[in-house]
């Protein structure tokens, strides 16, 4: 009996140790899943820096600006800003700041004589009639007098003597040039009187005028 009774106070404390180890699992396996949850939630946080590269480099790319003067609404380069001597066309100047938004720098060529710059020429000086087709002007700083061929696609640009807008005003920019376009036979025309100061764009290759403007004289 005293065997008996030994067996069972044994079985029955291994009982009791084993529900007192299930009964401290318990603690222990709700730690680990909330641990658990935790740690799954760590790399979406961890990823949100990834964005910040992104953001500087399109914030920096917005801060780049053409170089010159902001254009002002319905007002074009030429008529904005003084561009006398510069070397480019008008329509040159004007497309730039269409396309850009900005006036172009004005060029350090000299206001008068004439400037050369890549493939084109400009020469200030008074007009004067060789053929048709065919005029010349003479510089205003006494240089060589320069030949130089018309045609349809030479943009002409009057103030008063060549053309003028039809309700006879003067039409000029703040560069003091024309901005009225003008046909060949009006340039002609003009040119024959030997009195109308100009300011020819060519190509010095061809010979061809790209623009003629006339210089406004009260």
């Amino acid at each position: 009996m005293r065997t008996r009774t030994a067996r069972w106070g044994l079985s029955t404390a291994v009982l009791i140790a084993a529900g007192l180890a299930l009964t401290a699992c318990g603690p222990n396996d709700a730690t680990f899943a909330a641990g658990s949850s935790t740690s799954s939630s760590v790399p979406t946080s961890s990823a949100q820096p990834s964005a910040q590269p992104i953001a500087k480099s399109s914030q920096g790319s917005a801060n780049a600006t053409p170089s010159g003067t902001p254009t002002k609404p319905g007002v074009s380069c030429t008529n904005q800003i003084n561009y006398a001597g510069d070397p480019r066309s008008n329509a040159e100047i004007n497309s730039i700041g269409e396309q850009t938004g900005h006036c172009p720098p004005v060029s350090t060529s000299a206001g008068s004589g004439v400037a050369n710059a890549g493939d084109h020429s400009t020469i200030v000086g008074t007009l004067g009639y060789l053929a048709p087709g065919k005029l010349i002007v003479k510089p205003q700083s006494g240089g060589t007098d320069q030949a130089f061929l018309v045609s349809n696609a030479t943009q002409i640009l009057g103030a008063a003597a060549i053309c003028s807008d039809t309700d006879g005003r003067v039409t000029i920019g703040n560069d003091g040039y024309g901005t009225s376009k003008c046909t060949v036979d009006q340039l002609e025309t003009a040119a024959k009187t030997d009195s109308v100061t100009v300011r020819v764009t060519m190509n010095p290759q061809s010979g061809g005028a790209e623009t003629v403007e006339e210089k406004y004289h009260p």
